[in-house]
């Protein structure tokens, strides 16, 4: 987990104004800016002309903005700071104050408003002292009329007279200062304030003045300190990141700059007196005391250092009704950087006691790190007795890891445990983020030989090569994961998921269903629980989990629903879990080279002729996934014949037999059955059956409207007493349409089509011919649980011949109707 300090509020525009405000006004600001459409444009476009130093626009703008929000406290604070900044320092107070009537004593606004009276009853709006010597009051009053006119060029000519030949008048000096800050001479009106402390002592009329420009200066201090740092310019690095901390000291995210900075440089005792001060501002930052003491610790004074520690274990790690989350999360880092102390001292009771709990309602990226600690630990505590605590263990350049980012508003830091592999990590993510998955690989598997007992960088690893399309190797690094004992370091769900991915579905479930009893399984994994127990063949059990994922989809929160798609897929899986018996009937035309799909066996002869048939089948294990075990009867008749050929009665027939896909991967299905005769014309034999098909598409999807279509289908029988052999084989690709207009039920396919035959009993030759067709097919019978388990299917085709007998063209026609 990172803790980004004092920086996460700023997001989309309330930066601008917490540059401006007190340390109280800024922890309120630490909430996205609520706004959006044309309240959220002119509220942009008036932050933009604040920070611009245009400040007339940016009154006019939040104006604008507080009429369309007039709810949004920001909008008043920009308000007032806009005032303020250009001398109008009453009008901002009573702004202010309208603001507080209508919103309530919101503490940024009440806070803001104390601030700027301080300024006006310490002379930022005040007359001419009456006992300056000739001829100061002239340049004095010159001074005034050029503020209040908003010249404030005039107004930092004529004050600097002023303070020239009145320098003992203090109050001279806050005209010259507010003038510098309001002409957008920051650095020139910050250097005046500081002489007039050095001169006339500190006062809060001082001191809040300071803060005000000191937040505008500020940032661009900390920004060259991050191009510095980058250049490994340390100590200019140092310099500029001190003077950030200088100008603004309520910013905590400018001293963790510091504060890296100093580890860069190695300084221990710098980092030690960085927290320190940080401690100073706010005493509840358990990452400035877990900072401290590590520095403590790395130093040697153990007894300092294990009170530091004492004080970051003592923050609260679970988020309370009115507490600040992000203060919670840094506390859950600070526990970890204790662990990693403890850990490096011997000690790892203290590391177990040291680590939080997972909160898996409301999980973070500290939980990664957390599990991996106590893994550690548990891990020490089998292997062998702990050690005697000894601090000259703990290596200094295994600190604490920050990862810094600058922007506009200066850089802030995320602050994480000791990260060796935090360099390759951060590489890794920018090569995905460019979409070189190459270099991303290459990257994780740096990571990986940073920190081997890490899973987290081989689950990225993992993730990368399968969205690379390179699945064979993803499955070969999960199991790898796997053999180097790395599943107890990683959250149960993640386990189940790095199983799932090698392939073996029993150690898959298992950890699903230790997440399911721990109660920490979220609902996003259930369906996958579901797929872990129906590749065991365990139905019920998969069943049941489907159920689930299906039930918070519909009535659950948003991140936990899958995606339509994703809904259909668990809804069909629970269909053919469920399955146990079926029945279809067909007719075709043109026995030979119509129907699809493993029923019906063609029967000899050149005319051509129609077919009509019925089967049942039972499944006595049950669904066995991708695998599948059927015994059935089924009858049929041919009827219609051309050509004197035998028809009806006399041609019906029974058959009983079994049938068996035995690979998991392979769409291949065998079969032997029994053949009865009924009518007079059919003889008793065994007939051999093997088919195989294929093809991308075939299901009904979604997710689009429209999708590519393409099969094969191939089979090939043996009739064992009469000796005769016959195979039958079609391809078709075409654009498969869902028809929302009728129903989302009903798909249209037309397609082009190629087929051939061959009958051993007819003669040798292989008719074969293209054309193209139609298909149309309606499901029905589905289920809240379950996706559409029926479907009548009517295809239309018409063949030429390119080669073989006549067999090969003309219209070719099938109708099933599956149950």
């Amino acid at each position: 987990m990172t803790a980004r300090l004092g920086r996460r509020a700023r997001v989309a525009l309330l930066t601008a104004a917490t540059l401006c405000a007190s340390a109280a006004a800024r922890a309120d600001a630490n909430l996205p800016l609520p706004l959006s459409g044309a309240a959220y444009r002119v509220a942009r476009e008036a932050f933009a002309a604040y920070d611009e130093h245009r400040y007339a626009d940016a009154i006019a703008g939040a104006r604008e903005a507080i009429r369309q929000r007039p709810d949004v406290a920001e909008l008043r604070l920009l308000l007032a700071n806009s005032l303020a900044a250009r001398g109008r320092l009453k009008d901002a107070s009573r702004a202010l104050g309208d603001a507080i009537a209508q919103l309530g004593p919101l503490p940024a606004l009440t806070a803001r408003r104390r601030q700027i009276d301080i300024l006006i009853a310490s002379g930022g709006e005040g007359g001419v002292p009456s006992d300056l010597p000739e001829p100061a009051p002239r340049a004095a009053r010159a001074a005034y009329r050029a503020y209040g006119k908003k010249d404030y060029a005039s107004a930092v000519t004529n004050s600097r007279e002023a303070v020239r030949l009145a320098p003992q008048a203090e109050r001279l000096r806050y005209v010259l200062i507010d003038s510098l800050a309001a002409s957008g001479d920051d650095a020139a009106a910050y250097d005046a304030a500081l002489d007039a402390a050095q001169r006339f002592g500190d006062n809060e009329g001082l001191r809040e003045r300071r803060r005000f420009i000191g937040d505008r200066l500020a940032p661009a201090e900390s920004k060259a300190a991050y191009a510095a740092r980058d250049r490994g310019a340390l100590d200019e690095a140092h310099r500029h990141a001190q003077q950030a901390v200088t100008y603004a000291p309520g910013r905590m995210d400018f001293r963790m700059q510091l504060i890296e900075t100093l580890f860069a440089r190695g300084d221990l005792a710098g980092v030690e007196a960085a927290a320190g001060d940080a401690i100073a501002i706010d005493q509840t930052n358990a990452l400035a005391w877990a900072l401290r003491g590590y520095a403590r610790a790395a130093r040697g004074n153990d007894a300092e250092a294990d009170a530091d520690f004492a004080r970051a274990l003592a923050a609260p790690t679970a988020p309370t009704a009115s507490g600040d989350t992000r203060r919670n999360r840094d506390a859950r880092v600070a526990r970890t950087i204790v662990a990693d102390v403890r850990l490096a001292q011997g000690n790892p009771q203290a590391a177990l006691a040291a680590l939080p709990s997972i909160d898996t309602k409301t999980p973070d990226d500290a939980d990664a790190a957390i599990i991996l600690r106590r893994h550690r630990a548990q891990t020490l505590v089998r292997m062998a007795a702990p050690q005697a605590p000894d601090a000259a263990k703990i290596d200094p350049r295994a600190r604490p890891s920050f990862e810094c980012h600058a922007d506009e508003f200066g850089a802030s830091c995320d602050v994480y445990a000791h990260d060796p592999a935090l360099a390759a990590t951060r590489e890794a993510r920018l090569a995905e983020r460019r979409g070189d998955r190459a270099a991303a690989i290459d990257d994780w598997r740096t990571a990986i030989a940073a920190v081997p007992d890490d899973p987290q960088p081989r689950i990225a690893l993992i993730d990368a090569l399968t969205a690379s399309g390179r699945t064979r190797e993803a499955s070969g690094e999960a199991r790898a994961l796997i053999n180097a004992n790395l599943l107890d370091s990683m959250s149960d769900t993640q386990a189940a998921f790095i199983a799932q991915r090698a392939g073996d579905n029993a150690l898959a479930l298992d950890y699903f269903a230790r997440a399911d009893r721990a109660g920490t399984l979220p609902a996003s994994a259930e369906a996958d629980a579901g797929y872990a127990a129906l590749g065991m063949h365990r139905n019920d059990e998969g069943a049941r989990y489907l159920e689930r994922a299906i039930d918070h989809s519909a009535s659950g929160p948003a991140d936990d629903a899958l995606s339509s798609q994703a809904l259909n897929d668990a809804r069909a899986a629970h269909a053919e879990a469920t399955r146990n018996w079926g029945f279809s009937a067909t007719v075709n035309y043109r026995g030979n080279g119509a129907q699809q799909g493993f029923a019906f066996a063609p029967t000899p002869g050149l005319s051509n002729n129609w077919q009509a048939g019925a089967e049942a089948y039972w499944r006595p294990f049950g669904s066995l996934g991708d695998r599948m075990f059927e015994v059935y009867a089924r009858g049929y008749e041919n009827f219609g014949v051309k050509g004197g050929g035998p028809s009806g009665a006399s041609t019906l027939q029974a058959a009983i037999g079994a049938r068996v896909k035995p690979f998991a991967s392979v769409n291949a299905i065998f079969a032997v059955e029994k053949i009865l005769p009924i009518g007079s014309d059919v003889r008793t034999d065994w007939l051999a059956r093997a088919a195989y098909s294929n093809g991308f598409g075939d299901t009904r999807r979604l997710d689009v409207p429209s999708w590519w279509t393409g099969t094969v289908y191939g089979e090939a029988g043996h009739y064992i007493e009469n000796h005769s052999t016959y195979a039958t084989a079609n391809a078709r690709l075409g654009r498969t349409y869902r028809v929302d207009a009728l129903s989302p039920r009903l798909t249209v396919f037309p397609h082009a089509v190629v087929g051939m035959d061959y009958d051993s009993a007819v003669d040798h030759s292989v008719p074969v011919g293209v054309g193209a067709g139609v298909a149309a097919r309606y499901w029905f019978r589905g289920g809240p649980y379950d996706a559409p388990r029926s479907f009548v299917d009517v295809t239309v085709q018409y063949r030429f011949r390119v080669a073989g007998d006549e067999r090969a063209k003309g219209v070719f026609f099938g109708a099933v109707f599956s149950y």
